[in-house]
Order: C-alpha cells, then structure tokens, then sequence
C-alpha cells in the first residue's frame, strides 16, 4: 500500500470523527511514517540502541510530516511504504538542527535504514584534507613566484615590445597622412615664393676678387649691382690694401673694376665696371622692416658663388662695433660666413634691405649684421656723387629712455633719445639743447630710439636747419639747430671690425 504526501493530492482533508475506530472497509487508513536518520550502524547490522539514539538526537531528526517536499523525491522504506528523503545537503543541515525520535505508536512504521546515507557522506566529504591543502599552499607559492619572476623578467620587454609596436604605428600613421596631405602640395605657394626672390636677386650679386701682393694673397667678398652703370656696391674691408679687383657676374663674366670711393664708418665701398646687359637691384626701406620678418642673403661663402640662405630679422639697431656705438645695424639669422661680406640682404620681395658686413664671434653663430638700406643708399648716393660721404654733425651723446623718465614726464611711450651730455660749441649747444633733454622727433621724422638719432643727424646735409621737438621738465619745447660736418674719423674703424671677408 502506497502512502504519498499531501503536496501530491492538494490539500489535506480534516481527520475523521471515527479516527480511533474500526475504518470503512476497502478504505484503508493512510498512515504518516517517520523517516529516521540513521548516524551509525551496529555491528549486527541493526540500528543503534536507546543510548546511542540518545547522543545522535542532537546532530540529527527525520521530517515529521509526509506533506513536506524534498527536491530528491521519496525514501524507500522497508516496510514498502514510501517516504520523503531529503537531499544530502538537508540532511545534513537538518541533523544537526533537530533530534532523531522513535514514536512506539504502532501506526508509525518501523525505522528503517537508508541504502545511501547522504547525511554521513556529507559530513565525511566536508572533512578538510590536511594534505590537500599543504599541496594547495605550495602550489600558490610556485605561481606566486613563477608570477613575480615573469613580471620581473618579462613585464619589462613586453612593455618595450608594446611601446614599439605603438610607435611604429603611429610612425606608420603620420607617413601615410604626409603622403596624403603633401600630394596636395599645401607648402607650393610658399616653395615658389622663395624660389622667385632668388631668381629675382641672383643676376644682381657678383663675386668679388681683391688681388693683394703675392705674400698676402688676396681677398674674396660680395657685392650688388646697383645701377645699370655698372656701380657695385660692397664692403669697405673687402677692398682693403687690394691693387686690382676682379668682378665675377653671375653668367660667370669676369670684368676688371676700379674703386669709385670708401667709407670707414659704415664700412662700405663702391666699384664700378664697364659691362653691357647689367640687372640692377632694387632698394628696399629698411625702416618698414619689423623683427621677424624673413629675409635672405646671398653672397660667395667660401668661394661657393651665388649661395642663399634665409632666415628672419632678429634685431634692428645694433652696435656691430664696440668702437663705434653711433652705427646702427640690422641683425639677422640668415647664414652668413666668410665670403659674403658685401652681399644684399633681401626682403620677402627681393628688395635689398641691408648690405651683410659683420658677424658675431669667429665662424658664423647665429648672429650677423648687415647695414640697413637707409645707411647703404645715402652712402651709395654720396659716393657716386662725391666719391666721400659727408655727415651731418649735432654733437650730442644720447642715451635710451627709462622707465624713470616716462613716468617723470608722463610719456606715452619709452621713445626718443634723452641726452646725456651736449659737446659745448657744438651745433646743438649753439641751438639751446642742454643735458637731461628727450629728442622726440627730428625734421618731422619721430626718434624711435636713440640710435636713431645719430642716424638721422649723420644723414642730414651740412649747414641744413632742421626743426627739433624735444622734452624738457615734461613741457614740450621746439627748437632749430644749424647741422654741422662731421669730420673725418679716418680708415682705422676698417682694422678694428670683424668682418667676414673671405681674406
């Protein structure tokens, strides 16, 4: 006779009144077993007596009720009566959560031993393994350290084979897109213009050859053609304690020159040469020139004929000489060595702007000096009219304006000259000019710094009036001065330059 539980027909009905007494006849009355655990088996194969029942009754209890479900079915009993048993992880929980308890109510079948006992298994598989986990810890040093010696040995290649790998990607990357972007040719306008400003002023430079006595050798610098006329202008010391000179033009003509006149200040000389079909050069304005814009030189370095460099204006209004601070030069960082003294320095138009005369130090370093435009077309306009170059004389010793004095004054600007001392008999001290005076502006034209001055003066006729606005006590003050000649300095600034003549 099957007795299954309450769960599997729905829910229990109420006992019946007559529970005690004789049941209806093919009406058997179902019975409500109780499942008992065994924890241990005696050695006559029975279950174990009241006193070991009595220590089991803390670890473990059967289910009670028929209707509960157990997720691993039904126990087989050996009565033939069908029980739940519970899983082997319930039956562990539950034998040591409630009490195994023999009912001696003759309805309740016998205890009965289970063929597998999942509680027992339970608790001998729980058991730890002293030995398993000795290994365990072994083995979790071992990849510890195989771990640490890997990171240690391999971790950094890896990283450098990593960063490789990304740097020739990238590498890879930016060639393709440059092969990309440069088909279009974005830098063609800039490449053409460069090339137009030295097919411009190429046919204007030429080579120049001073023959000096056979001990001495001779000498190789630059020059310009300035005029159809065959006038070339150059550097003064080019042409030093030379006999003949020898002018190669850029269609490798060569022509024998004479020299027209010098000039020791500004260390600049003019030749000329009787030649047909000549290209002249065009003048440039030096004073429009701002710092930073790009210029090129081109000259003979080192006997390399017709060489152009390029770079930018680093500076206006340089001393070139310390022993001679009135002269005002432009500084630039185009090359320029040994051989292209003489040569033009050209704007971005091909116009000069400068004669290249002196670099800094020995060899070239980054630094040069060529003569501005304004200087070089005032001497090259008196040297082909007189074969001297007469100046302008004021006779003061000017000085850059400080911040002191733009506040003392309230200037709106560091401009001017501020003069430090005034020759006395001079020009200016006949005009009323003393010391401590700002000189704002000169004929009109405005004194940008106080090199500028000199400039101005030096290039001004003799016996010329010109109208001065200076600063005096902060009030404003106009004055005329009558320039005088300055006298002649002689050639000893030619032996105390640096040129770079190819000597």
């Amino acid at each position: 006779m099957d007795s299954r539980p309450e769960s599997e027909f729905g829910p229990s009905k109420k006992p019946s009144p007559e529970v005690n007494g004789p049941s209806k006849p093919g009406l058997p009355k179902p019975m409500r077993p109780k499942v008992i655990l065994p924890t241990k088996r005696d050695s006559s194969g029975d279950f174990p007596g009241p006193e070991e029942s009595r220590r089991s009754s803390g670890r473990a209890q059967a289910s009670e009720l028929p209707g509960q479900n157990f997720p691993d079915g039904e126990p087989q009993l050996k009565s033939g009566l069908r029980s739940q048993r519970p899983s082997s992880r319930q039956a562990t929980s539950d034998s040591f959560q409630r009490p195994i308890s023999i009912s001696n109510d003759p309805r309740v079948a016998p205890p009965v031993r289970l063929a597998n006992c999942d509680a027992v298994t339970a608790r001998r598989d729980n058991r730890p393994n002293d030995e398993s986990s000795g290994m365990g810890g072994l083995y979790f040093l071992l990849a510890s350290a195989a771990l640490m010696f890997g990171i240690w040995f391999i971790g950094p290649r890896l990283v450098e084979e990593y960063h490789y790998a990304a740097t020739l990607g990238r590498a890879r990357a930016e060639f393709e897109n440059a092969v990309e972007q440069l088909e279009q040719k974005p830098l063609a306008n800039v490449s053409y213009a460069y090339q137009l400003v030295a097919e411009r002023i190429r046919p204007s430079v030429v080579s120049v050859n001073a023959v000096k006595s056979r001990r001495e050798g001779s000498g190789l610098g630059s020059g310009v053609i300035m005029s159809t006329d065959g006038y070339i202008l150059t550097n003064a010391h080019v042409l030093e304690d030379a006999t003949e000179f020898w002018v190669q033009l850029h269609d490798r003509r060569t022509f024998k020159a004479r020299i027209i006149g010098t000039d020791a200040v500004s260390d600049l000389a003019l030749l000329k040469i009787d030649a047909p079909k000549l290209t002249p050069a065009t003048w440039g304005d030096s004073e429009k020139v701002s710092v930073g814009s790009i210029v090129w030189a081109i000259g003979s370095p080192y006997g390399f004929r017709q060489t152009v460099t390029s770079g930018i204006i680093s500076g206006k209004d340089r001393s070139g000489d310390q022993l001679h601070p009135t002269q005002s030069l432009l500084q630039t960082d185009a090359a320029v060595n040994p051989g292209n003294s003489g040569g033009p320095l050209v704007d971005a138009q091909g116009l000069v702007i400068g004669i290249n005369t002196s670099i800094f130090g020995e060899t070239f370093q980054g630094i040069s000096f060529a003569v501005p435009s304004s200087t070089a077309k005032f001497v090259y306009q008196q040297l082909a009219e007189n074969g001297r170059v007469t100046r302008g004389f004021l006779g003061v010793r000017p000085q850059e304006v400080d911040h002191r004095d733009a506040q003392r004054m309230q200037l709106p600007d560091l401009d001017g000259a501020k003069l430090n001392s005034v020759l006395p008999g001079s020009p200016a001290h006949q005009a009323g000019i003393r010391a401590g005076d700002i000189i704002r502006s000169w004929d009109g034209v405005d004194v940008t710094e106080y090199k500028h001055l000199f400039r101005l003066a030096e290039m001004t006729r003799p016996e010329s009036r010109v109208k001065v606005c200076l600063l005096r006590n902060g009030q404003e003050h106009f004055t005329e001065v009558t320039v005088g000649r300055l006298p002649d300095l002689g050639p000893q600034f030619l032996r105390r330059r640096k040129p770079v003549s190819g000597k």
